[in-house]
């Protein structure tokens, strides 16, 4: 049946942020279900449909801790510094970054490198105290991100850092 000249056609509004979250979710189960290769597909899709926000920082981390999975911590690396780039204040993302530099066996190079940047950047001071820990200097690593805690005490990251230190010490706030 033919349209009519003045018959409106309903156009379909393709969102790519909703999709990237269809994405996401598919990867999930894909994960938890241990189908790793599929999984991977469906965060990258995530990332290329939403490459720079906030909320693309979660699917480099699904991707990331997807490649920790599976043994490839470096590209595990590159997706998590990426996360972090996206959304420097989920303090989730700087612990899982210390697992990755203590698997690739970097920690003592990534420690001088954030031990430098700490006076400019004092998140770098957090990934140095979680360096620390992964070394298994817990008191060194204790101290420093105690350090952080009282010089930057209304970051939305300390919250994190305040619990992850009452749940490695004594130290109650």
């Amino acid at each position: 049946m033919p349209l009519a000249a003045n018959a409106k056609m309903d156009v379909m509004k393709i969102d790519a942020q909703k999709n990237a979250i269809d994405h996401n979710n598919r990867g999930v189960i894909y994960m938890q279900d241990r189908y790793y290769a599929a999984a991977i597909k469906e965060f990258q899709m995530a990332v290329l449909l939403d490459p720079d926000t906030q909320a693309s920082s979660v699917y480099y981390a699904n991707l990331a801790n997807c490649y920790m999975k599976i043994g490839y911590p470096a590209l595990a690396q590159d997706t998590l510094q990426r996360a972090v780039k996206r959304h420097p204040m989920n303090f989730g993302f700087y612990q899982d970054l210390a697992v990755v530099y203590k698997r690739l066996g970097i920690t003592d190079q990534k420690l001088k490198q954030y031990q430098k940047e700490s006076a400019k950047n004092p998140l770098a001071q957090v990934m140095a105290g979680l360096i620390l820990m992964e070394q298994g200097k817990n008191d060194a690593g204790l101290a420093k991100l105690q350090e952080f805690v009282y010089t930057e005490p209304d970051l939305i990251i300390t919250n994190g850092v305040k619990n992850y230190i009452e749940k490695h010490s004594s130290v109650r706030y």
